[in-house]
This record gives structure tokens, sequence and C-alpha cells, in this order.
């Protein structure tokens, strides 16, 4: 009796050997490019999206530089006013803890008031 030999896996199989590639048709590549076409597009759209946020984020900054121009103007400090931002967006808690320990920290320097 002859040993079978196992088939691998994931291969076609015919008695003869593999099968010959398929042709691709008129309507394999109609899909094909249809479908690229779309991915295409898709991703066009992800480039020009993040395009606009990012004149956006210009403007933005813009208007924050004049806004702090203005300020300083006025007589404010900027760089102080960028402090009391930063603080604004923390938890109260964490600021009031930093700040204690700030002046724990100056006083054993001896810079305390």
């Amino acid at each position: 009796m002859g040993q079978l030999l196992p088939v691998p896996i994931g291969l076609p199989c015919s008695p003869v050997g593999p099968r010959p590639p398929m042709k691709e048709t008129a309507a394999d590549r109609a899909l094909r490019d249809a479908t690229y076409d779309a991915a295409a597009e898709e991703l066009r759209q992800f480039v020009e999206r993040f395009e606009q946020l990012e004149i956006e984020k210009q403007a933005v900054a813009d208007q924050q530089k004049a806004l702090m121009a203005e300020a300083k103007a006025r007589g404010y400090v900027p760089k102080l006013l960028r402090v009391l931002i930063a603080q604004r967006k923390r938890d109260r808690d964490d600021v009031a803890e930093e700040e204690a320990k700030l002046a724990l920290y100056k006083d054993a320097l001896g810079m305390g008031s």
C-alpha cells in the first residue's frame, strides 16, 4: 500500500497540480477601480479635514496672541495670565496642595514672606 502525502493547507489542489491564476474580467477591473476610487476619495476627505483644522487652529492661536498683546498693552503680565489660565484648568485641591508645598520649600530656603 502506498502512503498518502499530506496536502499543504492553503494551496489549491487538483489531481494535476496547482490551478492557473484566474483571468481578470472587465467586471473585476471595474469593481477594483471603484473600490480604489472610493478609498482614495475617503483618504482625500480625511486629509482635507485635517488641513482645515490646522488652518482653524492657527487662526485661534493668532487670536490668543492678539488678546495677550492687548492685555499687555493694558498693563497685565502675559506670563502670569498664562499661569492663571493653566491653574483654572486644574483641580482646586491640586493647585492648593502645590502652592502649600511651594510655600514650604520657599520657607526652607529662607525665601518666605
